[in-house]
């Protein structure tokens, strides 16, 4: 709930209820008022499980992209592999999607400023010039739509208003980090037109040292531009309009190696690099990596207000496309390559919902639609070592090898499409029984279809070779496919809570989620013919169980919150060394319990806590005996995450300083799909911080500030190595970054 970090959050910037006015006021956690129901909210109203991040509080705690949310937002986990494209995972309370397959859909779903980010990938960027950002875990699909099966995120920016203001931050660190931000708004016409620009720019140098290249890989070159307009033509009509663009231009995702098999002797024998350490940031390649990604979009809010009821019309359109290449195989050597992978995806939305309260109801009743259409190419080709890496790996057949890998053949073609329609009718109401107890029921019916194909090229004369083993017969042909994926459902929620005493909440709620099915879009698609062409829906059902309460006058506040989920046909995504392999044939449940506190003793020091217990394990049903009962990947048990805060003056002047950290240590987990032992990774501690000088006016201050403080080294994927058994790479996090900030504000 909000108020995990309300307790830090500034009364400036913090959405409040009421003005903080007097020394015993100013030490009570302001409510910070969410969207979580689609209502305007105070955060201890609201029957759910909530934490709101205020601006002030990503600035405290070094927040700058999507990724660095971890940090904060209790059971958030995010990771990133091939790509941050077209390769990332969210997830909630250790639920997400795991893999690369472009069919496949994420279970938190990402709002910006209310609009619906199609893929995960395509959500992680820079936060910037943001008002607050608000994680619902649990599903959330009666209001939220689909998807958000794990729960939501949603990110508001900053909103035009009629006063003129901005500002503009510079912060230099090291690795030759850069980032500049600069916002600027005001009025056009008086109170009738105002407008409001955004924008940063993010450079960075890799922290992974590549011996084959030479080159520093996994490093940051973005830029992202946001302009709005803000109209009210009419005291009762309210319009905003958002164009935005961002690009990114980047050497990414480079592997190390954290074991050898048995076939690195092959790679040294051809010249290759083979680690000794493993917990190094060194990787090798052969190729140069590239990830440019190039996004925009425009969408508009129209509300208007009746006496007793609004009406909320939505309209987006977005356009995402990406180019990267790869060394497929994340050796020196060179035997199997990714020249370029083109992914476009062009997404519309439209949504409208009517809310407002008659007698003890209040109500609220909407229609959604999507239109979205996703095209991929890609290739994956033989290098020029490739044969003779076969016939070191395969000694009794390397005659009979000769010739048979063609560098620049190999899946010298593949194409995916998908063109996807669907739409829903919602309606959501909270009814008050009698004072103080109430009730919440909402239902969704949503239907969608998705047509798609995959078409295919081969240049691979290993395959069904007489005489070549199995593992030498490497990217062969496959069918192309074409497919259809319909479906419609039925979701919904119901729950009741009790407001026993002012500032405290009990309630229970149930709800039943949904996350689309579709298409394999992957090579693997053709081979079982319509059976292995689609995958199915994921349901869940989720029962929670929480209380909220502010006491000691305020000062703190606490939330408990129990919770159980059961999915069924969990999508599951796993490599093996060779290939993808998507499957429905798993159930998952978790269950557990989250515990979040706020403190602020006197004016000047603020504490947040929360602390979460979450067993996330395959249930009996899932097809693979040697999964049942195990932890899910990337779901640690135990997350603990503290912030604090110390704002003292400093002379006479007016100035003070800003004492801030913010720690977060999970418990082990295996980050392999297939929860293989090689890709246990032990729980890890990270530290954050800032000091800062603030002037009177808060319009100037200054601040140092480090990530991963305590450089811990810990991978966040472990897969197994391609075409070396026995091999395993992985994902790392960043190191220690630090460096000095800026800002001015007029």
């Amino acid at each position: 709930m909000g108020t995990a970090l309300a307790g830090l959050a500034s009364p400036a910037l913090a959405q409040t209820t009421q003005e903080d006015a007097g020394a015993s006021e100013q030490q009570q956690a302001p409510d910070i008022i969410v969207t979580a129901n689609r209502r305007d909210q105070s955060d201890l109203s609201v029957a759910a499980a909530v934490t709101a991040l205020s601006a002030e509080m990503l600035e405290q705690a070094i927040i700058r992209d999507t990724q660095d949310l971890t940090q904060l937002a209790p059971g958030l986990v995010i990771t990133t592999a091939t790509s941050e494209a077209t390769a990332a995972t969210i997830r909630l309370r250790g639920i997400g999607t795991s893999g690369t397959n472009l069919g496949l859909e994420g279970s938190v779903g990402v709002f910006v400023d209310n609009i619906y980010r199609a893929r995960s990938g395509i959500a992680l960027g820079d936060l910037f010039d943001v008002a607050q950002v608000e994680v619902l875990r649990g599903p959330q699909g009666t209001l939220f739509g689909k998807n958000t099966t794990a729960g939501a995120l949603l990110v508001q920016t900053r909103a035009p208003t009629y006063d003129w203001n901005g500002e503009v931050q510079a912060a230099y660190g090291n690795r030759d980090s850069l980032r500049l931000m600069g916002a600027l708004g005001g009025v056009i016409v008086e109170d009738k037109v105002a407008f409001r620009v955004s924008g940063v720019v993010t450079r960075r140098d890799g922290f992974l040292e590549d011996r084959g290249t030479g080159l520093q890989v996994n490093d940051r070159d973005r830029f992202a531009l946001r302009g709005q307009l803000l109209l009210d033509p009419t005291d009762r009509v309210s319009i905003r309009l958002i164009a935005d663009y961002s690009r990114k231009q980047e050497q990414c995702c480079a592997a190390i190696v954290t074991q050898n098999g048995g076939r690195a002797p092959a790679i040294a024998a051809l010249g290759g690099f083979v680690p000794t350490a493993f917990d190094e940031y060194v990787v090798a390649s052969n190729r140069r990596y590239q990830a440019d990604t190039r996004e925009w979009g425009l969408s508009s809010q129209i509300d208007v207000r009746f006496d007793k009821a609004q009406w909320t019309t939505l309209l987006s359109w977005r356009d995402f496309t990406s180019a990267r290449n790869t060394d497929s195989d994340f050796t020196s050597a060179d035997l199997l390559n990714t020249p370029f992978e083109d992914t476009s995806d062009r997404f519309f939305t439209a949504e409208t919902t009517l809310k407002g309260t008659a007698g003890p109801v209040d109500w609220l009743v909407g229609g959604f639609l999507f239109d979205q259409q996703t095209d991929q190419s890609s290739a994956i080709l033989f290098g020029r070592d490739l044969e003779r890496f076969l016939q070191l790996s395969f000694p009794a057949a390397a005659t009979r090898l000769v010739g048979l890998y063609p560098q620049g053949g190999g899946d010298t073609q593949r194409n995916f499409t998908q063109s996807a329609f669907g739409w829903s009718l919602f309606t959501h109401n909270i009814v008050t029984i009698i004072p103080d107890v109430k009730a919440t029921l909402g239902l969704r019916y949503l239907k969608e279809d998705k047509e798609g194909s995959g078409r295919f090229a081969f240049n691979s004369p290993a395959c069904g070779r007489v005489g070549v083993p199995v593992g030498a017969q490497l990217l062969c042909p496959t069918p192309d496919f074409d497919s259809r994926f319909e479906d419609e459902q039925v979701i919904g929620t119901a729950g009741l809570s009790w407001e026993p005493a002012p500032g405290a909440l009990l309630y229970a709620n149930f709800s039943r989620g949904y996350k689309a099915g579709g298409l394999n879009l992957d090579r693997t698609g053709g081979l079982a013919g319509a059976a292995g062409a689609t995958f199915l829906p994921e349901e869940i059902d989720s029962y929670e169980v929480g209380a909220k309460a502010r006491l000691l006058g305020g000062k703190a506040r606490v939330a408990l919150t129990l919770f159980t989920s059961d999915i069924t046909n969990f999508q599951q995504n796993a490599f093996t060394g060779t290939a993808f392999t998507i499957s429905n044939a798993a159930e998952v449940r978790s269950r557990g319990v989250e515990f979040e506190t706020t403190l602020r003793p006197v004016p000047w020091l603020s504490f947040a806590n929360s602390v979460i217990y979450n067993e996330a394990t395959y249930g009996e049903a899932t097809a693979n005996a040697a999964l049942r009962g195990r932890q899910i990947v990337n779901a640690p048990k135990w997350t603990w995450q503290s912030q604090f805060m110390i704002e003292r003056p400093v002379g006479k002047g007016g100035w003070t300083t800003q004492w801030a950290a913010n720690m977060r240590m999970i418990s082990d987990v295996n980050t392999s799909v297939a929860l293989q032992p090689e890709a246990e990774e032990d729980g890890y501690f990270l530290l954050g911080g800032r000091i800062g000088l603030r002037s009177p006016d808060d319009s100037f201050d200054v601040s140092l500030f480090a990530q991963n403080l305590t450089n811990t080294f810990y991978r966040t994927i472990i897969f197994a190595g391609v075409l070396q058994p026995g091999t395993f790479n992985a994902y790392v996090g960043e190191p220690r970054h630090y460096g000095v900030e800026a800002r001015v504000r007029f």
